[in-house]
């Protein structure tokens, strides 16, 4: 293969044109190159040499290639320029070019790494060589039909062969070809141009060229252009053939004689339908590209405000996290205080009433300082499967009480409401701060409309929110009719402190509370808003697959003491001083340090120790989780209970507390901590006498193997305690099955029946007395036995039986009703 080919390129050139033109190389081709600057010129000379190249490749890298197309066509009408691009580039450079006038059709692109790329030049230099061809065809011809009959015979008949050759080529070829004189008189037309104008092939030589159907005022001007010398045109324009008009491309070729005297012009006409069309779609295409990329702009700017505003919240959520820290030590150092002078004041009703005024301002400044930590996302939550129908029902007194009888209050339940994973004190506590906003909003008189129902946020709605991943949503709506917000507002509107309301009518902390609880449980939150016409807050939290559960309220459990060493760790020593003083009225023996480091120190000197009880941000290079490890392998019986007023996700990861962490949250209540604290070492001390009687192996075999099997489901959080309670019973003949929370019991359930439901009260998620409702409503027959630290319960519908921790085993015996089966 022996084709001249030009390569054009910069200067200097890329390295991919030096792999592409090796690879030329390879396949055969004659290749030339030249620099883009030089190539106009070197196209001129070897075109009046008869040397031009059949295919100028030209890298579109070279810029501003649509002027030098137009230059090289200007040079050399009859080459085919194919431009090569990477394929990214190929639409826009092709636009590029559709758009360029004076180029002609002879003209491609081409991808540098197309694989097809040799076949695709070798394709385009055949074109010019027929091009070519064909045009030498037709100049000997018409030299010959104006000279005089050769009287050489041999000749002669050389003449008619070659005439028939043109005939025959031109009348296969798919293109219309109509040949004119210098008067613009057709001589010629083939086939196809017969079909094209639907004019009868003998009907056309003697035809004017304005008679013709293709004809345009514009065509005259391009054949006195031809007729003055111009080499090649072409032209495109709408042909009135048939009933839809049809777009055609028409190529003036100028015919010469040997003088360079003008002799007619040829030409070249095709249907150039499918490339209209084909232009069209990439107009089209192109048109559509840009409304993407202008959608997709914008939805990368929404991005960005959004990610901005989240941002600015969190950073404001850190320090509105560590001031509710130090604010909770204060919190509950006057609170302790409070409760202590409370107990001394009994006789005296001024000083109590002065106390427990005092209290409340504490309980307010507690609730204060919990909504900066919702709105930090540093409240430690205790989710369960929750119907916010039943919600929003249980609150219809509570809201219809706060917003008065102006405002009408409707609610609306969809029907198969799903089950979210809430906390549900806090989610009352979201309702009813939205409740208030809209109470102001509009001015004590107007309609509140609470929504629940089941929603999908697809990929579309969530494309432009940074933490909200597509999925099935329980919403809540709660709209007013109220005054609405400005956007100025609704962009600030959950900023902690940022409020609309004269001062002293409120915090501004409400709506922030609502913002970080949402954003804390995996949930998303909107505001519709507009001046004069009311707000809509949309609220979206994920739907789990589980059964609704509830959380019973184990305050109303009388509290009590103990006698149990105690070691309290806590660096602010005023808080310090007030809990070991406290705990000591609580009759427990208690030690005391300020840092992770001193309290090892306690741990390693052999002093019996029965509970830790640790802030969780703490000074020093000990942190609590840490020091609650070492603990417990210095001393494995320690009960560890952590405390704090800002956990820092210490030991709170993904909103919920780590599994087997006990915490209560400052400021507490003394009866909370002496319940909380009761529950743990009563649990402490039951582990102990389980393992006792295991040890000493106080069971008969004769007399366990004589008592009929019982199925027994043990719910216990403690994976020790469940496990030794499960052999003890085996070991009383039993056949028992453990479970280590609520929702892993209502499982069992739901497959197996049992005999006896014995379960502790302070599970985590679903509690102890939740779970033996919902067990009694699956298998009726059910014995229900609370086993707890807590105390009795005794305000159910159903008869229960309770055995308070610690119990030793004649007491399991005794409420199991398995008689004396002691040594």
């Amino acid at each position: 293969m022996n084709r001249p080919i030009l390569l054009v390129s910069g200067a200097p050139a890329p390295a991919h044109l030096f792999q592409l033109r090796e690879r030329l190389l390879a396949a055969g081709f004659h290749l030339e190159s030249t620099a883009s600057a030089q190539a106009v010129e070197l196209v001129r000379e070897k075109a009046g040499l008869g040397q031009a190249p059949d295919v100028i490749l030209v890298d579109a890298a070279v810029g501003r290639v649509g002027m030098l197309a137009r230059m090289l066509r200007g040079v050399y009408p009859a080459g085919h320029l194919m431009f090569l691009c990477s394929n990214e580039q190929v639409p826009a450079l092709r636009l590029e070019l559709q758009r360029t006038p004076m180029i002609g059709s002879y003209w491609s692109i081409a991808a540098v790494d197309d694989p097809a790329l040799e076949r695709l030049i070798a394709e385009a230099a055949h074109g010019t060589q027929r091009r070519l061809k064909l045009r030498t065809t037709l100049d000997k011809a018409n030299t010959l039909l104006q000279a005089p009959r050769p009287a050489d015979g041999l000749e002669y008949r050389r003449l008619l062969m070659s005439q028939r050759y043109l005939e025959s080529f031109l009348s296969q070829s798919s293109d219309a070809v109509v040949a004119l004189d210098h008067r613009a008189t057709v001589l010629y037309a083939n086939a196809s141009a017969a079909s094209l104008f639907a004019i009868h092939a003998a009907d056309m030589p003697g035809l004017q060229a304005s008679a013709l159907p293709c004809w345009t005022p514009a065509f005259g001007e391009y054949l006195d252009r031809i007729a003055r010398g111009e080499r090649f045109h072409t032209a495109e324009c709408d042909c009135d053939i048939g009933e839809r008009r049809l777009p055609i491309e028409v190529v003036f070729s100028r015919v010469a004689d040997e003088t360079g005297g003008f002799l007619g012009t040829t030409l070249v006409i095709r249907d150039i339908s499918a490339r209209r069309i084909a232009q069209d779609q990439l107009i089209a295409h192109q048109t559509r590209l840009e409304e993407l990329v202008n959608e997709r702009t914008e939805a990368l700017r929404t991005a960005e405000v959004a990610l901005r505003q989240s941002q600015k919240l969190e950073a404001i959520g850190k320090l509105t996290g560590g001031v509710a820290h130090d604010f909770n030590n204060i919190l509950q150092v006057i609170g302790s205080n409070l409760e202590m002078l409370q107990a001394e004041a009994r006789d005296n009703p001024v000083t109590l009433a002065r106390l427990q005024k005092a209290i409340a301002s504490v309980d307010r400044g507690a609730k204060l300082s919990s909504q900066l930590l919702s709105f930090a996302r540093r409240q430690p939550l205790q989710p369960v499967p929750t119907n916010l129908g039943r919600i929003v029902r249980d609150m219809d007194d509570l809201l219809r009480r706060v917003l008065g009888e102006s405002i009408e209050v409707e609610t609306i339940v969809g029907g198969g409401l799903w089950t979210a994973m809430v906390d549900r004190n806090q989610l009352e506590n979201v309702i009813l701060n939205l409740a208030i906003n809209a109470r102001d909003a509009m001015q004590s008189e107007g309609r509140l409309t609470i929504e629940l129902g089941n929603a999908m946020l697809d990929d579309a709605y969530v494309e432009a929110l940074t933490d909200v991943p597509a999925g099935q949503y329980v919403m809540l709506a709660v709209s007013d009719t109220g005054s609405g917000m400005s956007p100025e507002t609704m962009e600030r509107a959950f900023e902690p402190f940022f409020t609309t309301k004269p001062e002293g009518e409120g915090t501004g902390l409400g709506l922030s509370m609502v913002y970080g609880f949402v954003k804390q449980s995996g949930g998303h939150i909107r505001i519709y808003s507009e001046l004069g016409h009311g707000t809509t807050f949309k609220i979206y939290l994920p739907r789990v697959h589980a059964s609704e559960a509830l959380i019973e309220d184990v305050r109303r459990i009388p509290a009590s003491g103990g006698s149990e060493t105690i070691l309290v760790v806590e660096d602010d020593l005023a808080l310090q001083g007030t809990v070991v003083e406290m705990l000591s009225g609580l009759g427990y023996k208690t030690l005391k340090a300020n840092d992770g480091e001193s309290a090892l120190t306690i741990l390693k000197s052999g002093i019996h120790i029965d509970l830790l009880f640790t802030d969780v941000v703490m000074p020093g290079n000990v942190k609590s989780p840490e020091l609650a490890r070492q603990a417990k392998e210095i001393q494995p019986g320690i009960d560890v209970l952590f405390t704090s007023g800002y956990t820092q996700n210490a030991i709170v990861h993904g909103g919920r507390l780590d599994p087997g962490v006990e915490l209560i949250s400052k400021p507490y209540r003394r009866d909370d901590l002496a319940r909380k604290i009761g529950h743990l070492l009563a649990n402490k001390r039951q582990a102990l006498n389980l393992l006792t009687a295991l040890d000493k192996r106080e069971v008969r075999s004769e007399e366990a193997s004589a008592a009929l099997p019982r199925r027994i489901l043990v719910v216990e959080d403690n994976p020790d305690a469940l496990d030794m309670l499960c052999e003890l019973l085996k070991m009383l003949g039993q056949d028992p099955q453990g479970a280590g929370d609520g929702e892993e019991a209502i499982g069992l359930l739901a497959e197996q029946e049992f005999d006896v439901l014995l379960t502790d009260i302070g599970l985590p998620g679903m509690s102890g007395i939740d779970l033996a409702v919902q067990a009694k409503h699956r298998q009726p027959a059910l014995k229900i036995v609370f086993a707890s630290g807590y105390g009795a319960v005794d305000d159910l519908d159903f008869e229960t039986v309770s055995l308070p921790k610690p119990y030793d085993l004649a007491d399991l015996q005794r409420v199991l009703g398995l008689g004396d089966k002691l040594a």
